[in-house]
């Protein structure tokens, strides 16, 4: 019989072939969250993913976990294309780009000045959330989440901007728009405070559940925003102020 592991990497890897939803009822969930970044590794692993980037964050329980990143890799003015009947979120980050390997030091912590001296910029990241778990808002369990890679549907790598603009994130806006329509217009809040705390508590994890952090990878730092529905399809305009701002189109 097909382990928890096995099950999920077949219905993901099936949603993400073609481009469709997998229903949440028949899918088993992982016991832990090491299960749910296992069936991460085995996704990517079928697909051939690069480890291009990370999404990490902090669980419940203290616990730090990550998404890999598998793309479409996005540039300002770009289309991306959803799944028939996917619900489409956006989120306005602060990404990273690592210009050194950060490897695990067990007893040695990277401390945030060392982590961000191995970074070669900072940019206006967009990321678009769109599971590949049907229904899944409010429903699902968070390795289950976890193991679709908390829902990284795409990524958009904008602007380059001042890597400072880390220490305070609370003095920035964030606004979005689709069509002309406003979606979100309020102060830059971060869901840890600082934005590197879930990045900080990834790079000085205890195991190594799905990869090392590389030179040329990405590591976004947390949405600025939390997650805004986007009700349609269109042209969006996202702006974090007074820094930058990117258009996209969602189709």
């Amino acid at each position: 019989m097909p382990t928890t592991v096995e099950t999920l990497r077949d219905a993901l890897v099936k949603a993400r072939r073609e481009r469709s939803l997998a229903g949440i009822a028949p899918l088993p969930v992982p016991e832990t969250l090491t299960e749910g970044h296992a069936v991460q590794a085995a996704v990517g692993a079928a697909l051939g993913l690069a480890e291009a980037g990370w999404k990490v964050a902090i669980a419940a329980d203290g616990t730090p976990v990550a998404g890999l990143m598998p793309g479409p890799w996005l540039e300002p003015a770009d289309v991306y294309e959803g799944a028939a009947g996917a619900e489409l979120r956006i989120e306005i980050e602060i990404g990273l780009r690592l210009s050194r390997d950060v490897p695990l030091r067990p007893g040695r912590p990277w401390s945030r000045a060392e982590f961000i001296a191995c970074c070669d910029k900072a940019f206006l990241g967009i990321e678009i959330i769109e599971s590949r778990l049907a229904d899944w808002s409010g429903k699902v369990a968070f390795p289950l989440w976890l193991a679709d890679a908390m829902g990284h549907g795409g990524y958009l790598v904008g602007p380059e901007i001042d890597i400072a603009a880390l220490d305070d994130p609370s003095r920035l806006g964030c606004f979005i728009s689709l069509n002309g329509e406003t979606l979100y217009d309020r102060p830059a809040v971060h869901g840890n405070g600082d934005p590197m705390v879930p990045v900080l508590a990834w790079a000085n994890r205890a195991g190594d559940d799905l990869g090392s952090l590389r030179a040329g990878q990405i590591v976004t730092t947390g949405s600025l925003c939390g997650g805004v529905l986007a009700p349609g399809k269109g042209e969006v305009v996202a702006r974090l102020s007074p820094l930058a701002a990117v258009t996209l189109t969602l189709r």
